[in-house]
């Protein structure tokens, strides 16, 4: 049996959270959620999902930018998809896609709400796919094959 991919959902409309994990339940998923960032931060960190789903404009403090600026500093978390999602375009007429903020916020793709639920079905495995190709090592794997590198180069010297 295959593995459900897990999934961290962070936003603070409940009814949002509500109906998005209620759809990506019953497509597979297994779904997590937090309704504000310093939350969704705490989940991440603690569940290690294979997606993030971000909303960027949230009504607390800590918000989806910050989210993401977090995730993407930490070494061990900052492989990690993200699918950024809000009603920025609805709210406040402004297109995302026009006005992107790659230095502070780095999600792998955006979403308008409201959400197309089958767009983001077919999103989702892009997305992580894309991230597997680009994946990091980690520092300590990086510097184990520097170190057996060295010896296997010292082992050929006469």
């Amino acid at each position: 049996m295959e593995k459900s991919l897990k999934v961290v959902m962070v936003d603070d409309n409940t009814d949002f959270l509500f109906t998005m994990e209620t759809f990506l339940q019953r497509n597979g998923f297994e779904v997590h959620t937090a309704e504000d960032g310093q939350k969704g931060l705490d989940l991440i960190k603690k569940e290690r999902p294979d997606l993030i789903l971000l909303d960027i404009m949230m009504e607390t403090l800590f918000s989806g930018f910050e989210v993401c600026k977090q995730v993407r500093s930490d070494e061990d978390l900052r492989d990690i998809p993200i699918i950024g999602i809000s009603a920025m375009g609805d709210e406040l007429d402004i297109n995302y896609s026009q006005w992107p903020d790659y230095e502070y916020f780095r999600p792998d793709t955006f979403l308008e709400k409201p959400v197309d639920k089958q767009r983001l079905l077919q999103l989702i495995p892009e997305v992580i796919q894309k991230a597997k190709k680009h994946k990091r090592s980690p520092k300590w794997k990086k510097e184990m094959e520097k170190d057996w590198a060295q010896k296997a180069s010292q082992k050929k010297r006469p």
